[in-house]
């Protein structure tokens, strides 16, 4: 497999054709299926054909993240109501368990920004913070002036007290969420302030 590697200081910028990750991504899939066929016709005692049951589906859920992070999206950023964006992340806040998770007013604030891509990365967002959050929590919207231009600032409240390590699968999936948000011309930063989760800053449409 060719691939094109261009060095950024501590980063590594490498071009895969698309056509050879969708045969990686479907002869991986095939495997993992192969597996679980093998696993749930091993014999083992019911106790240990869960764990290697789980363990398969971390495997699972890790892999399909590594695709996530190294395959390209298109993105098309348009202008979205800011509320929007906020009302799309506090649902996948709801969807985790967090319970009466609202919105601060948006004000009629628009941001640049891809609904459908920001869907995902939410969903992301929401598994890693959803242990960091407290009931009836907010996402919070602010809008941030600098002398780059105004940007709209998603706030995910959490409990000071419950700050949970990270795992290194939620990592990935943080830094999953970040590469696609960064596509759209935004930014994630993780726990930026006490009892904040996450903020997703996305700029603002002029």
């Amino acid at each position: 497999m060719s691939a094109q590697i261009e060095r950024h200081g501590d980063e590594q910028l490498v071009a895969i054709r698309r056509e050879v990750l969708n045969d990686v991504e479907h002869a991986v899939g095939n495997l993992l299926q192969r597996v679980h066929h093998v696993a749930r016709g091993a014999g083992v005692g019911a106790a240990q054909g869960q764990r290697l049951q789980s363990a398969l589906n971390d495997l699972e859920r890790l892999l399909e993240l590594l695709f996530d992070y190294v395959s390209p999206v298109d993105v098309q950023v348009r202008p979205t109501d800011a509320d929007r964006i906020a009302e799309s992340l506090a649902a996948q806040l709801r969807a985790q368990g967090v319970a009466e998770i609202g919105h601060g007013p948006a004000a009629g604030l628009q941001v640049l920004a891809d609904p459908r891509v920001l869907t995902r990365s939410f969903l992301l967002l929401a598994r890693v913070c959803a242990p960091e959050c407290e009931a009836g929590g907010q996402v919070a919207v602010e809008l941030v002036r600098d002398p780059a231009g105004d940007r709209v600032q998603f706030l995910v409240q959490a409990a000071a007290d419950r700050l949970p390590p990270i795992s290194a699968q939620s990592s990935l999936a943080r830094a999953v969420a970040g590469r696609l948000i960064e596509l759209q011309g935004g930014e994630l930063h993780a726990r930026p302030r006490p009892a904040c989760a996450c903020a997703v800053v996305l700029p603002a449409a002029s």
